[in-house]
Formats: structure tokens, C-alpha cells, sequence
């Protein structure tokens, strides 16, 4: 494996307050960063929390800065494309950090992209494509857990590259890719969903490519929402 994208670590276990006493954390899947200017987001995969039945407000995405504290939400973003025969690239949310509650040294202290730089991301379709890498939470693993016993939040990323495929997918604004060891050998992916994918371009520099959303066990492929479709919806948010 080639040197790992500092990028990489804005993507995080998606971690979430239950609201119950006797069971107060859970983990539904993996979430990220990213800027729009000076405004920070933390994003997933919508299903990720209708699955689990929480609020994405619940989100807990520590702030690096301040390992014991997480960040506060005051909006939430979702885009539809209009003209589009289906819904799969609505299934993402992102969370407005509040600068109101944060200080800027929180609020830069998150290793993020910020996706108002057009060259900040890539489509994964594009032939100049030299490498794909995602850092995902999948709930298989042993030593990424809640552990209530010895009262220890425990989490391990499986972190993947080597580009095998990556072509349009039958649903719109949507890619299949294919990476050489898409999972850990015995596991399922589920956990992988809300994951950042980066595209490397021919010229080595990392780029934002897309938001996990879906495995293919019989292809070994995620699926995976176009870039655009986030910049979309955050450039109109902040339009």
C-alpha cells in the first residue's frame, strides 16, 4: 500500500447518543468532513440513520482538538437532482457545524476539503483516475466496538486502496467501484456506508470523489454518490 492520504482522518466512526441510560452509545456506520469556505460539515449516508432510528443531530464527531468534546449541529442538508429517475443519490445528509457554539480553532483543528475549490474534487468516471483509496468502520471487527463491560468506546478503521474499476452506475449521479481488497477477508461491510471515497488524479493530488452508500456482494463494488452532488447542495446552501 502507497503512503496514506492525510485526508483519510476526517473520516470517522459514525458514532450516536441512543438516549438510553443503561445503553447511551451506538455506532451506525462511517461519516466525514468537508468545507464549503469557512463552513464545516460532517456528512453520511441518510440510511445510516433511518436504519438505526436516530437523529442525525445525535451525531458525535469528536473534535481534535479537544478529544473528549464534539462538535454541535445547527442546520441539516439534504439536495435532490431534479430531472432524475430515481432517488439512490439522495440517500446522504450533511451537518452544519454551528460556529456559534465552536471557536475557530475547533473548527480548523478538522482535516477537511473544502469542496467550494472545483479541483478539490473529481468524478470517478473520469479516464485521468490513477487510484481510488476509503477509510471505513465495519461492525465485524472485534476491536471496533462499544464495550459497556469495561466501559471503553473502542474504535479500528480498515483503510483500502488499489483501483481495479470505476464506472457509471445504472442509477443516476451514481459510480460502481472496485478496489483490490474492498473488505477485510470474513467480514461484511456493513459499517463502510457513509465513508469518504478519494480519487488520486494523474498528477498525485487527492480529490473528493464521492459518499459511499451501498456493497454489491456479487460484483465486490460500492456504490457511490457523485462528488457534485454534495457540492451542489452545499453551494446552494451557502448561495
Amino acid at each position: 500500500m502507497s503512503d496514506i492520504p492525510k485526508i483519510l482522518k476526517s473520516t470517522q466512526p459514525l458514532l450516536y447518543e441512543t438516549g438510553f441510560d443503561e445503553w447511551p452509545y451506538g455506532y451506525a456506520g462511517s461519516c466525514f468532513s468537508v468545507r464549503w469556505k469557512k463552513t464545516l460539515y460532517i456528512v453520511s449516508a441518510y440510511h445510516c440513520y433511518e436504519n438505526h432510528q436516530i437523529a442525525p443531530e445525535s451525531t458525535l464527531y469528536s473534535i481534535p482538538s479537544d478529544q473528549r468534546s464534539f462538535f454541535g449541529f445547527c442546520n441539516t442538508l439534504r439536495g435532490k437532482v431534479q430531472g432524475v429517475s430515481d432517488q439512490k443519490h439522495y440517500d446522504q445528509i450533511a451537518l452544519e457545524v454551528s460556529c456559534e457554539i465552536h471557536d475557530r480553532t475547533s473548527l480548523d483543528s478538522v482535516v477537511a476539503l473544502d469542496l467550494s475549490i472545483p479541483s478539490n474534487s473529481i468524478s470517478l468516471s473520469e479516464a485521468g483516475l490513477s487510484d481510488i483509496w476509503l477509510r471505513g468502520f465495519v461492525f465485524d471487527n472485534p476491536a471496533h466496538e462499544v464495550c459497556y463491560e469495561q466501559c471503553k468506546i473502542r474504535q479500528q478503521a480498515y483503510v483500502t486502496n488499489g483501483i481495479v474499476s470505476s464506472r457509471k452506475s445504472t442509477f443516476d449521479h451514481c459510480h460502481m467501484i472496485k478496489v483490490k481488497t474492498p473488505i477485510p477477508e470474513g467480514f461484511s461491510p456493513r459499517g463502510m456506508s457513509g465513508s469518504a471515497v478519494y480519487g488520486k488524479d494523474l498528477s498525485g493530488n487527492v480529490r473528493f470523489g464521492g459518499t459511499v452508500i451501498e456493497y454489491n456482494e456479487y460484483t465486490n463494488e460500492y456504490l457511490v454518490i457523485d462528488a457534485a452532488v454534495l457540492s451542489g447542495v452545499l453551494d446552494h446552501a451557502n448561495t
